[in-house]
């Protein structure tokens, strides 16, 4: 079968200059179009029922001149608001960038039978975690513009035709498609490690308010435990927060489990972590929580307005680690719509997933003045939380003069770890334990135990002494709290603090440290912010400014800094768009069949084309490079021929973490990350088997990676099979 030939020369829509590449279709585009409606979902439009057809694609050959335009393209939106920790109990991205590799023009070929490599992933265990009954998948939305936050809701099979005003809600009032006049109400929820938070605007007087009390709590504090209460060898969920700690404080806590650092199974970079108990699943623990949580927030929130409002006027900002896998943030946005935060006919603008360490740039960003920060000066965020240590350089770029908010840019690839300060606490624990091996405790009494660590020795350490008393509570079989041999005495245990930096804070804090150091040997900057609950810990503190501060740097910790990123993301929320551009962190890429080169690509990949040429199958076609800068409202382009129809399509897309640009869709580095699943409309007269021309769209210049589809002139959305 021939090559489907080529009439356009991909280019980007921004004005610069296409590839010198007469092979490639690969462009950056800036959205410029305004975004037709999704395909329609009635009888005479539906998409056949037969089984998605994987996409296994074939070069193109043929292009035309640069100065012809391709065809309208659109942008979609899902929800698109970049990346978004803390943990002291005392309280992904991307700008414009040529592409500097030659990358080959694809075309797409389709063995009408058969799926190429890829199997078609049910909706109902997309996310792995299928232990629950209810299993949600979250529709991408239509944009109507250049800016991906003013993008018309999305109401998928619910749609309500234009004239009748768009859907309506619980007052009777219709959404207008503007986040400004649907949400008037901006809430971020900080879900944390070991403590989460929540924050709250109104838009029109936007001073922003901290959720302060909380259930069985006597004093006000803007952090609540991440922690849930399960029934023993059950996994129905009891309590949550400061309830579910006083029971565990009381002789009922053997009749029950206590979950918690549950966050950090979303963490794809630990090796070696342990499922939870009881055969919970992270989603189920993560919604469980989050319902509760998110019920009392909205419940303190809606005393500071009249009753022409409620919770359905509310936009979140729920925010992320910037490591964690896109998989990882789609798990977080299902987990939204199992605690009832947002409805999956809901616009999917309306939860914008925020990194944390983005979300906390805007809050050090909102101190500018404070810290001195000029146009073009370039700071080092370090969010520092309980399970995470978050790092980006930015640089100022612009300043809003009428709201003084900053325009920010990413300037290098981040980086980050689990190494925040919930793993100071494994380690104390593990140092304890081997101390009181002998005497077992109650789980009240290492209850007691770790929250005195936690609340008064962590907070002060390392102080001025060589050593330091933890109070210990009453032991079993040892009456008279005393054991010399332990260093224990009258209730008090004697620690030195040569061992607690040698066992239990340096080797936390060293990682932080190198990782501090990996952001600036790639670039200067002119301050570093430690923010977070660890990045209060004046131990931290000093131990970064004694390596890294200098006459050219400073190192500052900005005022309430475990509040900066549930402060920052509602200040993200209120001015969406200051963060323009992003680093990617990963190769992304698709299965190709490319050109077969003798001598370097392996006999068992030669396969022929159905126009006759010698291709070489499993290739990885980069849609996006480590390192490189991608604004937001950009997107890359490719053009693919299938010969499926009237087949729906899954577009596979992979991902890399390796330095050098992967060959081959089934390297070792790299791993599949989900499948597009494409509609194909319904056009009359088409045959099947006909040849259709494929544009594929991917959005990598925010924090959730979307994909829409040009197809026989109808623009559709493409909804991702999440590979779990």
């Amino acid at each position: 079968m021939r090559l489907f030939k080529s009439k356009d020369k991909d280019k980007k829509q921004n004005g610069h200059n296409p590839s010198s590449s007469v092979s490639s279709t690969t462009s950056l585009q800036q959205q410029q179009q305004q975004q037709r409606p999704p395909v329609a979902t009635s009888a005479s439009q539906s998409p056949p029922t037969p089984a998605p057809t994987a996409m296994h694609f074939t070069s193109l050959a043929s292009q035309v001149p640069a100065t012809q335009s391709p065809p309208p393209t659109t942008s979609a939106s899902n929800g698109h608001a970049p990346y978004g920790g803390n943990g002291y109990p005392s309280s992904q991205p991307y700008h414009h960038q040529q592409h500097q590799h030659q990358q080959q023009h694809h075309q797409q070929h389709f063995p009408m039978p058969m799926a190429h490599h890829q199997q078609h992933i049910p909706p109902p265990s997309s996310t792995g975690y299928p232990s629950r009954p209810y299993q949600s998948q979250v529709p991408l939305p239509p944009s109507n513009g250049n800016n991906p936050y003013n993008a018309n809701p999305y109401m998928g099979a619910a749609a309500l035709p234009a004239q009748q005003g768009g859907q309506p809600r619980a007052n009777g009032s219709r959404l207008t498609g503007d986040p400004k006049e649907d949400y008037p109400i901006v809430m971020a929820i900080d879900f944390g490690t070991t403590f989460t938070g929540c924050a709250f605007a109104f838009r029109k007087d936007p001073e922003i308010q901290e959720i302060i009390t909380w259930p069985k709590q006597a004093y006000q504090y803007p952090k609540v435990p991440t922690i849930s209460l399960y029934k023993l060898d059950s996994p129905d969920f009891l309590d949550w927060g400061y309830p579910a700690r006083a029971v565990m404080m009381t002789p009922n806590a053997k009749k029950h489990l206590l979950l918690s650092k549950f966050k950090l199974q979303l963490d794809d970079q630990q090796e070696h972590i342990e499922p939870l108990p009881q055969g919970i699943q992270p989603l189920d623990a993560i919604s469980d929580y989050l319902g509760k949580f998110h019920s009392h927030v909205v419940k303190e929130a809606m005393k500071n307005f009249g009753s022409t409002y409620d919770q359905s006027h509310i936009q979140y900002c729920l925010t992320v680690p910037a490591m964690w896998s896109d998989r990882a943030k789609h798990v977080m946005r299902l987990a939204a719509v199992r605690a009832g935060m947002i409805k999956e006919e809901d616009p999917a603008h309306r939860l914008i997933i925020v990194s944390e360490p983005e979300a906390a740039a805007m809050y050090c960003q909102s101190k500018g003045d404070q810290f001195n920060l000029q146009k073009h000066d370039r700071f080092l965020i370090c969010d520092a939380g309980g399970g995470t240590v978050d790092l980006i350089v930015f640089e100022v770029v612009d300043v809003n003069p009428e709201t003084g908010i900053r325009s920010l840019r990413e300037v290098t690839r981040g980086h980050g770890a689990s190494c925040g300060s919930a793993f100071l606490d494994a380690n104390m624990e593990k140092l304890l334990r081997e101390k009181f091996q002998k005497y077992p405790l109650t789980p009240m009494g290492w209850g007691t135990i770790m929250d005195t660590f936690v609340n008064q020795t962590k907070p002060i350490f390392p102080g001025t002494d060589p050593e330091m008393y933890l109070q210990v509570p009453n032991i079993p079989n040892l009456p008279d709290a005393n054991d010399l041999d332990i260093g224990l005495e009258d209730g008090m245990l004697k620690l030195m603090v040569s061992e607690l930096h040698e066992r239990v804070f340096d080797p936390v804090v060293k990682d932080v440290l190198d990782l501090i150091e990996r952001q600036l040997q790639q670039t200067h900057c002119e301050a570093i912010f430690l923010v977070g609950g660890f990045g209060s810990s004046r131990y931290l503190f000093d131990r970064v400014t004694a390596k890294f501060a200098t006459s050219g740097r400073q190192v500052r910790v900005p005022p309430r800094a475990e509040l900066a990123v549930v402060r920052g993301a509602v200040t993200y929320g209120l001015h969406q768009g200051s963060i323009i551009s992003r680093i990617a962190r990963r190769w992304y890429g698709v299965d190709s069949a490319m050109d077969f080169e003798p001598g370097v690509d392996p006999e068992e990949k030669r396969t022929l084309s159905r126009d006759g040429t010698v291709r070489c199958k499993d290739r990885f076609s980069v849609y996006i490079k480590p390192g490189q800068s991608v604004a937001l409202g950009e997107c890359v382009t490719k053009k693919y021929m299938t010969w499926c129809y009237p087949r729906p399509l899954d577009c596979p897309l992979f991902v890399s973490d390796s330095v050098e640009e992967p060959r081959y869709v089934d390297d070792h580095s790299v791993k599949k990350l989900g499948d597009f699943q494409i509609p194909m409309p319904d056009v009359p007269g088409m045959m099947p088997g006909q040849e259709v021309l494929v544009e594929v769209k991917m959005h990598f210049g925010e924090t959730e990676i979307r994909a829409e589809a040009l197809v026989l002139g109808q623009t559709v959305t493409a909804v991702c099979q999440w590979v779990g």
